[in-house]
């Protein structure tokens, strides 16, 4: 389970293979390979899913498995299914033990939450990539969400299960598998990380050299434990002017596209929630870097890195019953947050984060236990929360200004049986 340097600014588009993978002459043919969008055209929308926008999926880049969910009770059989790929790719559907051709609007069967198999060959015919496909009911109507544990304990693995710890160009993605079925919708993989920008940033490194990475049996109870630690972002940082990457967990979505033209807005935090988180608590220690420098590289004297921790619950509709999503400019601010648990800080008058000689967060080198309540401005609506009109957003990092690039080199934060309490 975005974003706080949760969108820095590193996530760049797979140039490299389109460029290599080109045709010989004026018009190289298209070498990519992707699904932009997955639409689903049902006449009642409202009579499967919680929202009428839920039938469309925009597909990030690095993603390769896509759902949508459906509400409990939901018959769930053969939709008409719509594909957006880039632009002269092919796409095929696995049916009937053989990859046959798929056109828009044909009818797949999602009936017992099979999971169907897309293929799209790129124009050139030089690439093709597979995704997955399926429509899941919604479980979390019990009581199976009053408390959510993480204990990071074994359910991390590297991006491509292929290679090793001294392969470098891959990194370790966290999964946590619940009852609910939500979290099945990102491929298992719930909690995001900046490890795919560093990975861009920093070919070479392996994967215990990223900013976020597990360490076993590292934790206050003997178990694993994840640790994000602030990296010099090497020289293409540079390039970008970015010269930080702070480690961070969190949950949500990253919006590859977007990540050259907003990166902080490529960034979406928190997956639907039908109960209201009244407090989390969590195993922490901290390290913080020698020199706190700004995105200019300028050292400020005085001036010391702090980790940040922050729990959100907004209201994902408008009041056009438009999709509200947070990112990583309006995470701490949007107008649709009714509560919110962060770890103390001092702040700005107008709320933003004002830097501070004067820490206040009493997370030392020691593990210890910290425990925030959700503070509510207004009450969650009980038709609301049972029709998913609520997201959580829970985000981790080890430089509390990463969002803007400020930070330590060296500012490490470990992390470990996160704990939401809900009513």
């Amino acid at each position: 389970m975005h974003k706080t340097n949760y969108t820095w600014a590193l996530f760049m588009l797979p140039l490299a293979a389109t460029l290599a993978a080109g045709c010989i002459g004026d018009e190289p043919q298209n070498a990519e390979c992707d699904i932009e969008t997955v639409s689903i055209h049902i006449t009642d929308p409202m009579s499967v899913f919680y929202h009428e926008y839920d039938t469309l999926q925009t597909v990030s880049t690095v993603a390769d498995s896509i759902g949508f969910l459906a509400r409990p009770w939901a018959k769930v059989e053969a939709f008409p299914v719509s594909l957006t790929i880039t632009q002269g790719a092919t796409a095929y559907i696995y049916q009937d033990g053989e990859w046959q051709d798929f056109h828009n609007g044909m009818e797949v069967n999602f009936s017992d939450e099979q999971v169907q198999r897309f293929k799209i060959i790129s124009q050139n015919h030089a690439w093709s990539r597979e995704y997955k496909i399926c429509v899941v009911l919604d479980r979390s109507n019990a009581e199976n969400e009053l408390i959510l544990s993480f204990d990071f304990n074994g359910n991390y693995a590297l991006n491509d299960p292929s290679k090793t710890d001294d392969d470098n160009s891959v990194y370790y993605v966290w999964t946590e598998t619940d009852e609910t079925n939500v979290r099945e919708l990102f491929g298992g993989e719930s909690w995001k990380n900046g490890n795919p920008g560093y990975k861009l940033s920093k070919s070479s490194a392996k994967p215990l050299e990223y900013p976020t990475v597990p360490v076993a049996g590292g934790g206050p109870d003997g178990t694993d434990c994840v640790k994000m630690e602030t990296m010099d972002a090497g020289p293409f940082g540079k390039m970008v002017n970015i010269l930080i990457a702070p480690g961070s967990i969190f949950d949500g979505y990253f919006d590859v596209t977007n990540a050259l033209k907003d990166a902080r807005k490529a960034t979406q935090f928190g997956l639907p929630f039908k109960h209201k988180p009244i407090h989390v608590s969590a195993w922490m220690k901290y390290q913080r870097g020698d020199n706190f420098q700004d995105n200019d590289g300028n050292f400020i004297e005085g001036v010391i890195d702090e980790p940040d921790v922050y729990v959100v619950f907004y209201r994902n509709q408008d009041e056009n019953g438009d999709q509200v999503l947070l990112n990583g400019n309006d995470v701490l601010t949007n107008e649709h947050i009714i509560g919110m648990a962060r770890l103390p800080h001092r702040y700005n008058a107008d709320g933003s984060d004002l830097t501070t000689d004067d820490p206040i967060h009493g997370v030392t080198s020691e593990w210890q236990q910290i425990d925030i309540d959700l503070v509510y401005t207004e009450e969650p609506d009980a038709t609301i929360l049972a029709n998913n009109g609520y997201s959580l957003v829970m985000g981790f990092t080890s430089s509390w200004q990463g969002a803007y690039f400020n930070g330590a080199i060296g500012s490490k934060l470990w992390l470990d049986n996160v704990v939401i309490t809900c009513e």
